[in-house]
Order: C-alpha cells, then structure tokens, then sequence
C-alpha cells in the first residue's frame, strides 16, 4: 500500500512540474560569443638606408668599439676620414628627427656615392617615391669661380647655381646588396642631372607599385613584412653604369672584393670652378596607400589639365537649292558628358577622354529636300546614317570630325 501511496505521488508530483514548466521551464540552452571587435589596420611605412660616399660606409658602431654609440665612416678610403661621425645611413624609421640621405658638405669633382633604401609595410600597399629640387644656390662667388665666366652670386636667389647641373644620379630596383648588378630594373630612365630629374617646376617620381606594376617585375602591390630595396648612386662629374655580374651574395656592398665602384664608374675630370661653394637641398618624399579595395591607383594619374581634349565638328554642303544653309541642320557631340549641341567650326574645348560620336539631324526649311551624309577625318560614316561611327577622343587631342551634306537628285555630285 506504502507504495502505491508513494507512486502516486511522484505522478503528481510530475503533473506539478509539467504544470509549472507551462511559464517558462521549457528545455533551453545559451551560447555567448564574446570580445567581438572591428578593428582598422594600419599602412605604417617605415625607411631605412644605407650609405656610402667614395667607398666608406657610415656604419653603426655599438659600445663595444666607441664609448660614443652612432654611425661613423668606416673603409679604407682617405675622404671620408673612417672614424669620422656620418649621418646619411640611419635605421628603419618614419624618417622624423631631420634624418636625411645626403649631407655632403665638402663636395669635390670625382666624389661618388651610393645609398640603399629599404622599404616596409605591414599590409600590402602601392607605395612611391618623390625627389623634388628645392634650391640650387651659388652662395658666393670666389675668384676662381669668376674666372670662369660665372656670375656674381644673387643675394636672395636661391636658383643661382651650377651645382645641380654637375651632379649626375641614377636609381635602381636593387636586391639589397648595395651594388648595380645586370637585370636590374633601372627607374630614373638612364643616368641623369639633378636639373634633369627635379626641376623647380616638378618633381621626380618613381613607382615603385601601383597598378601598372611594379619596380620589381610583376604587377602586385608591396609585400606585407617583406623588404624590398631601392638604390641611388650619384657622382660629382660624368657617372657611367658598369653592371656587376649578378652574384646573389650578401650585402657588403662596394666594400666586398669584386664590387668595387658598386657598377658605377665616375669621372668628374672636365668640371671646372663653377661650382665652388655651391649647394643644392633636395626633398625625398615616400608614399604608400592601400592595395586592398583598391586596384585602381596611380602613383601619377593625369593631372586635370592633361585628362581633357579638344573636338570640332565641321560641316560642308553640296546643293542647288538656293536658301539651304548649314545652319538649317542641328550638330550633336555625344560622349561621356551626354549630348551636346555644338556650333560648326567652333572648338569645343574641355571634353574627357574617351569615345564620341557626332550625329545631325534637320531642324530648318529645306523644302522636302533629302541628302546623304559623309563623315571623315576623325569620325566615319556610320553606314549611310547621320550619325558617324564611335571614335576615340585621348588627352590633349584637338581633332576635327567633318561632316558633308550632299542633294540628293540635284545632278552636282561630290
């Protein structure tokens, strides 16, 4: 009987909590996934280089071999002195803190250098790089300087210099070992003057990846956490590429047997006094953007003035009917702007690059008369129809698409 008792109980007991679950005891379970985050990433681009100038490299020396840390010359050449402090090489920075490529105070006809700049970026980016002439002062003018024929210095102009014109560079896509070896991608489009490269009206550009491609063969941006390498190498006088065999070796540059000269040679014998106490200051500027969602970019894109051209439509009639005139018919360009109505033998100016055509249509009284229509020059007939084939406007064009009317059934002909 107890348990009987008992079992009827634990029945009702069951029926209570199927009652209770009825407001909210039903089975269930709960996942939290927790720390969800959107987060920018970054396109820090950092720069480093690697200089030497007549063969010294300006080398950092640690407290082990100077009580006075920094970057001093180092090599067996006279000039600079080795051990002398140097500044123009410099570790992997956002080149704040005025650190520079070049400061060369005491040039001297057959001086020669040659710098090595690393690259970074911490997630694939186009990136380029810009050299702009900022001043090419005479400073004063020496005896010996007069002598040749050279101006008094201008006070105040800071354009008066011979400078610029005697130092010759050249830039390349390097490997990373300081030297100019054979299949190495020249960016500077052959050696140069300073005045060539950076004039006071523009500057020098380099790609070096965009979506042409890149400096090192390929089309992809800059590599995430990978270094890659530019070099220059200048000489004061005449500065001649000497290919080095490539030898995938390591990176002690000029100063490794065999590389001497770094695949340059430099000859500054025919300089004269010109150039004494002269000085040129140059800005080197490096940009990066990001590769990604961005396909398109250009380290140059046409400026706005260079993206335009220039159309004219000019119209000719064949008729006997006195009174018919050109401008009885209405003359249409059409092209990324939409559709214009033009004047005959007025240029239009200011029209984007790409694909037009030239159409008409009559809107005087020309007595029922009928004509065909003839297009030439930079447009052509579209079939016997009044409107011309599609054709190509480029930057900078000024082009003429002629078009001819001629009677029909009026015996003249063309």
């Amino acid at each position: 009987m107890r348990k009987i008792l008992l079992s009827a109980f634990i029945v009702l007991g069951a029926g209570a909590a199927l009652a209770s679950g009825a407001t909210g005891a039903f089975f269930s379970d709960t996942e939290s996934s927790t720390g969800n985050t959107f987060a920018a990433g970054a396109i820090d681009l950092k720069i480093d280089n690697d200089s030497y100038y007549n063969g010294n490299r300006c080398t950092f020396l640690g407290e082990q071999a100077t009580s006075s840390p920094g970057f001093y010359w180092q090599g067996p050449n006279a000039y600079p002195p080795a051990g002398s402090p140097c500044n123009t090489s410099f570790p992997e920075s956002d080149l704040d803190d005025g650190l520079v490529f070049f400061n060369f105070l005491d040039l001297k006809p057959d001086d020669e250098g040659e710098d090595t700049i690393s690259i970074h970026v911490q997630n694939d980016a186009w990136a380029c790089m810009d050299l702009t002439l900022t001043s090419d002062d005479d400073n004063s003018s020496t005896e010996p300087e007069l002598a040749t024929g050279d101006p008094e210095d201008v006070d105040g102009d800071a354009w008066d210099g011979e400078l610029a014109n005697a130092i010759q560079m050249f830039w390349w896509a390097d490997d990373g070992d300081n030297v100019y070896e054979e299949g190495e991608q020249d960016l500077s489009g052959g050696v140069k003057t300073l005045t060539d490269l950076a004039t006071t009206t523009g500057s020098f550009s380099i790609t070096l990846a965009d979506m042409n491609g890149n400096a090192w063969g390929g089309q992809d941006p800059l590599p995430a956490n990978q270094t890659v390498y530019i070099a220059k190498a200048w000489c004061m006088g005449a500065l001649t590429p000497a290919a080095l065999a490539q030898d995938g070796a390591g990176t002690d540059g000029p100063q490794a047997p065999g590389r001497e000269g770094g695949g340059f040679t430099c000859n500054g014998t025919l300089l004269g006094n010109e150039t004494q106490t002269d000085s040129v200051e140059m800005t080197l500027m490096f940009r990066a953007e990001q590769a990604r969602n961005n396909p398109n970019f250009k380290c140059n894109p046409p400026r706005d003035e260079d993206r335009f051209g220039t159309l004219t439509v000019n119209k000719a009639l064949l008729v006997s009917t006195a009174g018919i005139e050109v401008n009885d018919f209405t003359l249409h360009i059409v092209g990324p702007n939409g559709d214009m109505v033009v004047t005959d033998e007025v240029p239009v100016p200011n029209l984007p690059a790409g694909m037009y055509q030239v159409y008409e249509h009559i809107t005087g009284n020309v007595g029922g008369h009928t004509f065909t229509t003839t297009f030439s020059g930079a447009c052509t007939s579209g079939g016997g129809t009044p409107t011309s084939t599609p054709f190509a406007l480029a930057a900078n064009d000024n082009i003429t698409c002629n078009i001819l009317n001629n009677q029909v059934g009026d015996g003249i002909g063309d």
